[in-house]
């Protein structure tokens, strides 16, 4: 479910958590009526609610092929960029299409070259990592973060995903990335 920009444009406080609480609320209630459907057309389903703790919701999306984790640990979808909330319905149906090929693979290398999010972050919840055998790692610390408890969105905010389109971004992307192998190439 799409947040609203009243959410992203909000302060951190008081206010912003009242319109997260609402809009986990809203997606809650939207997740229960769609499992009620499923099982009165014969379908065993268990909700994950999505202010629940259990399923991690945006590894889940990415599993799906809906898009991928950008450093800030959020979901990064072409329609939405960062700014969704996710719930889950686990479902008995059988033969349900399995997408082997996510499209989406190319955000982590995007998002290593960014770094806005890390940058935006009030309380330094995202924590760059030198790795000694390849990229920088992100760490994210949970206890740090008042997404959840004030709901900040700064690192929503800042994400060139939730500024510009899917498509101009993986545009400058892929020519970007063509520019440097030709210039590997001719060296």
């Amino acid at each position: 479910m799409e947040m609203g920009k009243e959410i992203i444009e909000t302060t951190p406080g008081p206010e912003a958590q009242k319109l997260n609480d609402l809009a986990y609320e809203k997606l809650g209630n939207m997740t229960y009526k769609l499992s009620d459907y499923l099982r009165e057309n014969g379908y065993a389903t268990e909700v994950a609610h999505p202010y629940g703790a259990i399923v991690k919701f945006s590894q889940l999306g990415q599993k799906a092929g809906l898009g991928w984790l950008g450093q800030s640990g959020l979901l990064i979808t072409p329609e939405l960029g960062p700014r969704q909330k996710i719930s889950a319905i686990f479902v008995s149906i059988a033969n349900l299409p399995i997408k082997e090929d996510n499209e989406h693979t190319w955000i982590p290398d995007y998002c290593e070259k960014c770094g806005k999010c890390i940058k935006a972050c009030p309380e330094k919840a995202l924590i760059e990592k030198e790795s000694c055998c390849g990229p920088k790692e992100i760490k994210f610390i949970e206890k740090l973060c008042i997404g959840c408890s004030e709901g900040c969105t700064y690192c929503i905010e800042e994400c060139p995903f939730e500024q510009k389109e899917y498509k101009y971004i993986k545009n400058r992307f892929d020519k970007m990335n063509a520019k440097l192998m030709d210039k590997e190439i001719k060296n």
